[in-house]
């Protein structure tokens, strides 16, 4: 019950703020996209011991993650919000603009 009910306010957020969320994964480069899909899939790999050593495969999973969690926090912590707020502001202006024509 719980779950659920934190499941249905993230997705509520996420409808309620999807411009910013557009725009940041336009922003995002190909790239980062890219490493973290090969991350994951090495994460997988060392989970289910596909190609690795059980033992070795935690510890390929458990790396793996840590690089996840932290490209996740570098990104994030580079981003500049306010940029976000000035393009809805603009966008904002050039509508009512266009609209009072």
């Amino acid at each position: 019950m719980v779950l659920t009910v934190i499941y249905l306010v993230v997705v509520v957020l996420l409808i309620h703020s999807w411009r910013y969320l557009w725009a940041l994964l336009k922003k995002a480069p190909l790239s980062l996209y890219g490493s973290v899909a090969v991350l994951a899939v090495v994460q997988y790999m060392g989970e289910n011991a596909i190609l690795f050593p059980k033992d070795f495969g935690v510890f390929v999973e458990e790396l793996s993650e840590t690089i996840i969690y932290a490209v996740a926090l570098i990104y994030l912590w580079r981003l500049n919000i306010s940029d976000y707020a000035n393009q809805q502001k603009d966008a904002s202006e050039l509508h009512y603009q266009t609209s009072t024509r």
